[in-house]
C-alpha cells in the first residue's frame, strides 16, 4: 500500500521587524514594572507609551488615525472658564517649544499625524501597502489647500510678513487634507471604517458624560459658568444626535444605532447645559437634511416625522417661550431674533463684538477684492473692537465668521474652495443615500454630509475652520466616506 504524503507545510519565519516589535513590547512591560515596583513619578510612563505608539503606528499606520482622532475628540483646545476638567491641560495641540525646551513649532497632534503619514508613506513606497488613492474628494481638498499656500505667497509679496500668525492660520487646513489622506489610504475596509464611527459615538458619549458632570460640579458650587463643554464639542454633539434620528428615519437596528440610541438621551442633556446658540441653529439644519435626504427614499415617511416635528415644536414654542433654564435654551436663538431684549449679558457683548468685527471684514474685502490680505498678515480695520482675552491671540488674522476669513486670505478663490468642497460633499453623500441598496449604508453616508453641514454653521459665528480638533475630525470623516459607502455585495458608482 502506497503511504500517504504529508502535506508540506510552510513556516512563515518572523522577520526583523518583528523581533523588533516583540523587543520593544518586552521592554516596555519592564520598564513600566520597574516604574510601578519603585513608586516612582508617574511622568516617567511617558516614554513607554511614546515607544508603544511607535510601534503599533509602525506595524499598522491605521492605528495612528484611530489615535488621533480619539484624542481630538477627548481632549479639549481651550480652557473651559471655571473649569479645569482633566481633559483640558494635555498640551495635545500646544507646540511643544511652547511647555518644554524642546524647539519644534509643532504640537503633538501634529507629530503625530506626520508620523503616521510617514509610516504609512514608507510602507507605500516599498509595496507593502495599498496603491495610493485620493478618495471622491481628493480634488477638492487639494484646491482647498491650494488657496491657503496662495494666501502665503500673497502675505510674503504684501511684506510685513508674520510667519508665526501664518503658521496659526494654515495648521487647521493642513491638518484637515493630512488627516482626509491617511484615513482615505489607512481605513480602506467598511470593517476598519465602522471602527472609527464606533469611536466617535463611544468617545462623544464620553465628552456628553463630562459635561453633564461639570454642571452638576458647578451647580453644588455655585457657579456661573458660561459653558459646560468646549465650544466646539456641540459640533459632535448636534452630529450624533442627528445620526441617531437618521437611524429612527431609516428604521436601522443595527448595534452601531442601538448605541447611538443609548448615547441620545447624555448628548441632548449636555447640549441642553452648555448653552450654545449656534449648536441648536447646527442641529436644526443637520435634521433637516437628514429628512431631505430621506425623502428621496421614503418620502411619505419623511413627511410623517416632518409633520411631527413641526407639531413637536410648534407646543414647545408656545410652552416653553417665556421659560428659563436648559429645557428653554433651544428657543433663546429665536427668542432674540424676535426680540433683543432676551438677550444675556454675555450674549449681547459677543454679538456686538461679532458686529464690529463683520464692519471691519466687509472694509478689508471692499479694499482688497480680489487678493484678500494673504496668510500672515493682519485684516484692515475701520472700527477697532473692544479688547479680547489674551488667549486670542491672532485676532488681527483670523475671525470669528470662518467663511468670510477665506476670502480675507486669498480672495473669491479662497470662498470657492469651500463651497466646493461643500457641494461635492451633499452631491456625493446625496447620491450613495438615494441609490445605495443598504439601508445601513444609506444611513452611514449621511455621517459626513451631517458633520460638514454642522461644521458650516458653526464656523459662520466661531473660528471653526482654524481649530485643530474640529478639523482633523472632518478630515477623518470625509476620508472613511468610501468605505462607508460599501457593503459586502454592493459598491455603488458613486462611491467608487
Amino acid at each position: 500500500m502506497m503511504a500517504l504524503s504529508r502535506p508540506s507545510v510552510t513556516r512563515r519565519v518572523p522577520d526583523a521587524g518583528t523581533f523588533v516589535t516583540y523587543g520593544v513590547l518586552a521592554l516596555a512591560v519592564c520598564y513600566a514594572a520597574a516604574i510601578l515596583t519603585r513608586g516612582e513619578d508617574g511622568m516617567l510612563l511617558v516614554p513607554l507609551l511614546l515607544a508603544l505608539v511607535v510601534v503599533a503606528v509602525l506595524a499598522l499606520p491605521a492605528v495612528g488615525v484611530y489615535l488621533v482622532f480619539g484624542a481630538v475628540i477627548l481632549f479639549e483646545q481651550f480652557v473651559i472658564l471655571g473649569l479645569d476638567p482633566i481633559t483640558a491641560d494635555t498640551h495635545f495641540y500646544q507646540n511643544l517649544s511652547a511647555f518644554t525646551d524642546i524647539p519644534i513649532r509643532l504640537s503633538p497632534a501634529d507629530l503625530l499625524l506626520l508620523f503616521t503619514l510617514a509610516a504609512w508613506g514608507t510602507r507605500a513606497l516599498v509595496g507593502r501597502a495599498p496603491r495610493p488613492i485620493i478618495g471622491p474628494f481628493g480634488w477638492a481638498l487639494g484646491g482647498y489647500i491650494a488657496v491657503f499656500l496662495l494666501g502665503g505667497a500673497i502675505g510674503i509679496a504684501r511684506g510685513s510678513w508674520n510667519a508665526d500668525a501664518a503658521l496659526a492660520e494654515l495648521r487647521g487646513p493642513a491638518q484637515l487634507c493630512i488627516a482626509y489622506l491617511l484615513a482615505t489610504n489607512c481605513v480602506r475596509s467598511p470593517q476598519a471604517a465602522r471602527v472609527v464611527v464606533w469611536e466617535f459615538v463611544a468617545l462623544v458619549g464620553v465628552k456628553a458624560v463630562q459635561g453633564i458632570l461639570n454642571a452638576a460640579q458647578a451647580a453644588s458650587l455655585s457657579q456661573n459658568l458660561e459653558a459646560v463643554t468646549g465650544h466646539e464639542d456641540v459640533v459632535f454633539f448636534d452630529v450624533v444626535l442627528a445620526l441617531a434620528f437618521a437611524a429612527f428615519a431609516l428604521r436601522v437596528r443595527s448595534k452601531l444605532a442601538v448605541a447611538l440610541f443609548a448615547v441620545t438621551p447624555l448628548v441632548i442633556a449636555a447640549e441642553l447645559l452648555t448653552e450654545r446658540r449656534v449648536g441648536f441653529i447646527a442641529l436644526g439644519v443637520a435634521l433637516i437634511i437628514v429628512l431631505v435626504l430621506v425623502a428621496r427614499g421614503d418620502p411619505r415617511r419623511a413627511l410623517t416625522l416632518a409633520a411631527c416635528g413641526a407639531l413637536a415644536a410648534s407646543v414647545y414654542v408656545v410652552v416653553f417661550w417665556d421659560s428659563q433654564g436648559a429645557l428653554a435654551e433651544p428657543i433663546r436663538a429665536l427668542r432674540v431674533v424676535t426680540d433683543p431684549s432676551y438677550l444675556s449679558v454675555r450674549d449681547a457683548m459677543s454679538d456686538g463684538w461679532r458686529v464690529l468685527e463683520d464692519r471691519n471684514i466687509a472694509f478689508t474685502v471692499q479694499q482688497l477684492p480680489l487678493t484678500g490680505v494673504g496668510l500672515g498678515q493682519e485684516y484692515l480695520v475701520t472700527v477697532k473692537p473692544p479688547p479680547l482675552p489674551a488667549a486670542f491671540t491672532y485676532w488681527r488674522y483670523t475671525t470669528h465668521n470662518a467663511l468670510l476669513w477665506l476670502w480675507l486670505k486669498a480672495g473669491p478663490l479662497g470662498a470657492f474652495a469651500l463651497w466646493f468642497l461643500v457641494a461635492r460633499v451633499v452631491l456625493y453623500g446625496s447620491a450613495v443615500a438615494s441609490r445605495a441598496a443598504s439601508r445601513d449604508v444609506r444611513w452611514l453616508s449621511l455621517l459626513p454630509v451631517c458633520l460638514l453641514a454642522t461644521q458650516v454653521v458653526f464656523s459662520a459665528v466661531e473660528l471653526g475652520l482654524t481649530y485643530s480638533r474640529t478639523m482633523i475630525v472632518l478630515g477623518t470623516v470625509l476620508g472613511i466616506a468610501l468605505p462607508l459607502a460599501r457593503s459586502a455585495d454592493e459598491t455603488p458608482a458613486q462611491a467608487r
